[in-house]
């Protein structure tokens, strides 16, 4: 059985459905199905093919074996039973002993579902009698350490003791032993040395960041205590030439936590959360080194987040201690007082949910894991003014872990993934689902989604993983169509929408598994698609540390793109990251490398009025071809929640243009946005911010 908790993980959309019915309630979303009360199943636990030793714990019923390898066969013993009423969700905790270690999250066996942020603890639904069994084996006497190159420079990288003498060239692991085994728990030390560059210009993974800087740090040193990869990342001398068209990644810098969500508020600062083991921070671009820590007041990680019509930060559900398990509360962050105000409850608990700020300024709480860990069925919408919300109990439907969703201009919700089959939702009464058009590729989890204008949908990467991309045009044919591929495939990606109506797409890996390290450092480098060639790709500068789950992007009001996080749990062979890079696009920057003249808006009103014309003063006018509005963002896991673009019609006058604002909310649902003008020579303005009441 594959991940069957971690529904947006499936590989199919088929067997999500079969597996789904494993979660699926009645009316009651906190009651499982089929099950009689008062009946009990028992649980057992047995040795697997251990050939080593280590304990087996459950945190309810007292399950507490011990696996103690033998000649021949490992032997079991202490209280290797429990016995558990029907519906109950018993976590087991795998730790090893004697130097053993747990063998692949897959050995846990096919009743027991792996935590993706702790696989050596799995979950079991008791809905008959079960058996699991964890498989321990001595801890490998060898470990490889990879090496890789980043950026876009050249260099050698050689180890002591001997092992690694790696070439870098432009940017690519190309020559000699870039990979080799060393014996666990030794030390190793890296030596980079640049050829014809500007110097190193970061280390990335195996402590090689944290004890090495960022910054002209020649060596570094990592300790094998499993399989390692290292980035190393030079700076070319063309380096500042080709940020003319390639963009240009600054180098990494600290940032207190695994950003694991992260969100643009209205004043122009990001506020980032992740595990409750960190608090919360409040960070400004324009002081990029300063951070502020907010207060946690519940566990927010794994929450749904998006920005209400005032410009407060909301947030639904999150984690209740044990994955999979959600929070029914609500938050607001106001940006003002920097203080969260609890809201009203949800019905049910969810973690890993999607909000949607839909039209009329409503929320909409889809999917998740609820207080029973089974999956939250029944959509809920917020009404921010009276602080309740309803059940949409028409609208129950199997819709996998943090969905793609989209307010779409007849005003339902438009469900575009991870499944390959969509769907509208109405919201109003209590709700319903029709049908929606198919998309071409199949079940994409953990690639991204991107409403670049009005109607219009770029949905990109995820899956096996895939490189393809799709598009639908909701106001025309409202049809899927291919819309090119990426140089590479990739899962665990941020697609972001850029300043002047392009998309970004950043980090990700290339290796199938949920949460698999990449197999080449081509994940590094940014891609970009243009809708106005829409079959093409860019390939962009590369980042210099990898990114795959719980990594954020977003969009900053001066058009650079933040990218942070990374970890919690990383990849084999990779670290947790507390770092953050910001990317400057290609239309930051003249063809030779040195900054463009950006077109200035001088005055724009604050506010606007959906149909009405309002007026951008700009010594620019004669010059522009785009205004674009891009609504802040609020993203975690892949999913931008908050994320949508409306390019606007515009007559030019002297020193002045006069735009025309979105028909109404469905086009533009009410809160804040990024007003950008962009020139004919493709450069954005740094962004006004405006709202729709």
């Amino acid at each position: 059985m594959t991940r069957v908790r971690r529904v947006r993980s499936l590989l199919a959309a088929t067997t999500a459905s079969l597996l789904l019915l494993l979660h699926a309630c009645g009316q009651d979303p906190t009651e499982p199905p089929g099950l009689t009360p008062g009946e009990t199943y028992q649980l057992t636990v047995g040795t697997g093919s251990s050939s080593a030793s280590g304990a087996i714990t459950s945190n309810r019923g007292g399950i507490d074996c011990s696996i103690t390898a033998s000649t021949g066969a490992a032997a079991a013993s202490g209280t290797c039973t429990g016995t558990f009423a029907a519906g109950t969700v018993v976590s087991v905790t795998a730790t090893a002993v004697g130097g053993a270690v747990l063998k692949l999250d897959s050995e846990w066996g096919a009743t027991c579902t792996p935590l993706v942020e702790a696989p050596q603890v799995c979950q079991i639904t008791m809905d008959r009698d079960r058996a699991v069994a964890a498989t321990f084996v001595p801890a490998p006497t060898t470990f490889t350490l990879t090496v890789a190159g980043g950026a876009s420079g050249s260099g050698t990288v050689y180890s002591t003791p001997a092992g690694i003498s790696c070439t870098i060239t432009d940017g690519q692991a190309v020559s000699g032993n870039c990979s080799a085994g060393f014996p666990r728990g030794s030390s190793v030390k890296l030596t980079a040395t640049t050829t014809g560059g500007r110097g190193i210009k970061a280390w990335a993974g195996g402590q090689c960041d944290a004890e090495g800087g960022w910054k002209n740090v020649a060596a570094c040193v990592t300790t094998m205590s499993r399989n390692v990869s290292v980035v190393v990342s030079f700076e070319s001398l063309a380096a500042a030439v080709d940020a003319g068209t390639m963009g240009e990644w600054t180098a990494p810098f600290t940032w207190p936590a695994v950003a694991i969500h992260a969100a643009l508020l209205p004043n122009g600062q990001v506020v980032s959360y992740g595990r409750h083991i960190r608090q919360p921070l409040l960070w400004n671009p324009a002081i990029p080194g300063t951070f502020t820590n907010l207060p946690l007041p519940a566990d927010f990680f794994c929450s749904g987040l998006t920005l209400l019509r005032g410009g407060n930060l909301f947030l639904a559900g999150g984690h209740a201690g044990v994955d999979n398990f959600g929070l029914k509360s609500s938050y607001r962050f106001d940006q003002g007082t920097k203080q969260w105000t609890r809201s009203a409850d949800m019905r049910n608990g969810r973690w890993y949910p999607t909000l949607v700020t839909m039209g009329n300024g409503q929320i909409l709480a889809i999917s998740g894991g609820d207080t029973t860990a089974a999956l939250n069925r029944i959509p809920e919408v917020f009404i921010p003014g009276q602080n309740t919300w309803r059940a949409l109990t028409g609208a129950t439907r199997d819709v996998p872990y943090y969905p793609m969703m989209f307010q779409v201009p007849d005003g339902k919700i438009f469900l575009v993934g991870p499944e390959q089959g969509t769907a509208f939702l109405g919201t109003s009464g209590t709700g319903k689902w029709t049908t929606g058009p198919t998309r071409l590729s199949g079940y994409r989890d953990y690639g991204s989604a991107v409403m670049y204008d009005a109607g219009k949908i770029l949905v990109v990467g995820g899956g096996s993983p895939t490189a393809s991309a799709e598009m639908i045009d909701l106001l025309g044919t409202r049809t899927w169509t291919p819309a090119g591929a990426m140089s590479i495939a990739r899962r665990q990606i941020n697609a972001t929408l850029l300043a002047d109506g392009s998309v970004l797409v950043t980090g990700g890996t290339n290796a199938s598994g949920f949460n698999s390290a990449p197999t080449s450092s081509a994940v590094l480098a940014a891609e970009l698609w243009n809708p106005a060639s829409p079959v093409e790709w860019k390939k962009l500068a590369s980042m210099s540390h990898y990114r795959l789950y719980h990594t954020t992007a977003l969009l900053l009001p001066d058009g650079r793109v933040l990218v942070a996080g990374s970890g919690e749990p990383a990849a084999s062979g990779l670290t947790d990251d507390l770092t953050a890079e910001i990317f400057s696009p290609p239309y930051l920057f003249n063809a030779d490398g040195t900054p463009a003249a950006r077109p200035v808006i001088s005055s724009v009103p604050a506010k606007l009025t959906y149909g009405a014309g309002f007026t951008i003063t700009t010594a620019s006018a004669a010059d522009i071809s785009k205004v674009l509005l891009v609504r802040l963002s609020a993203v975690t896991h892949a999913t931008n929640m908050n994320q949508r673009g409306v390019v606007l019609t515009f007559a030019a006058g002297t020193g002045s243009l006069t735009a025309t604002a979105p028909a109404n909310n469905k086009l533009a649902p009410p809160g804040h946005y990024m007003l950008f003008i962009i020139n004919s020579s493709g450069v954005p303005s740094v962004a006004k911010i405006v709202r729709f009441p």
